[in-house]
């Protein structure tokens, strides 16, 4: 009986826990980069949504010059252009799944909570990536917070969102869950 006691107490202590958490402010160009997507989501724009991710283009020749840079501090010889060719086809899978990810978003919504036309959003949430050359730069773990049209709460994951060339967009994929956020009674 103790431990089940002890496990209910830390059950209810550690949400609370995490509720005092101060949260990052995202940018507000990544605020409307969000939203954009929303509205890409629920317009079924295609273009609109895969322009709200980096090229891969983009994305490898950033990997081309950290590679670049990284190579003479490095021990080992770095390889610039297999390194640059490598994000591009990750650039590009990434690209072909995360259709295939809102497309399976797009049908479950609609199948479970209600139009897709009348989905909202709510709340854009980021950590900070602690790896980044720049801070202020990179953000990891991307969090959509939505409303559906039944009243439903819903989150959609991405991976990562980065400022280029004073241009914020997403980078990486959207992750394989919608979640279901539980309102507090």
């Amino acid at each position: 009986m103790k431990r089940l006691l002890c496990f209910i107490v830390a059950s209810c202590l550690v949400p609370a826990l995490h509720a005092d958490d101060p949260k990052t402010p995202p940018p507000p160009e990544l605020k409307a980069l969000a939203e954009t997507l929303v509205s890409a989501i629920k317009s079924k724009d295609d273009a609109a949504l895969a322009a709200c991710w980096h090229s891969p283009e983009t994305l490898a020749k950033l990997k081309a010059a950290e590679a670049l840079a990284a190579s003479g501090t490095s021990p080992t010889e770095i390889n610039v252009d297999k390194e640059r060719e490598k994000e591009l086809k990750r650039g590009e899978k990434d690209r072909l799944r995360n259709q295939q990810r809102i497309d399976e978003i797009r049908a479950l919504i609609t199948k479970y909570f209600g139009d897709i036309s009348a989905l909202k959003f709510v709340e854009l949430e980021v950590d900070p990536d602690d790896d980044a050359a720049d801070p202020d730069a990179a953000f990891d773990e991307v969090d959509i917070h939505l409303l559906a049209a039944d009243g439903t709460k819903l989150r959609i994951e991405l991976d990562d969102a980065l400022r280029i060339d004073g241009v914020w967009k997403f980078k990486g994929r959207i992750e394989d869950k919608l979640c279901i956020e539980l309102t507090d009674p």
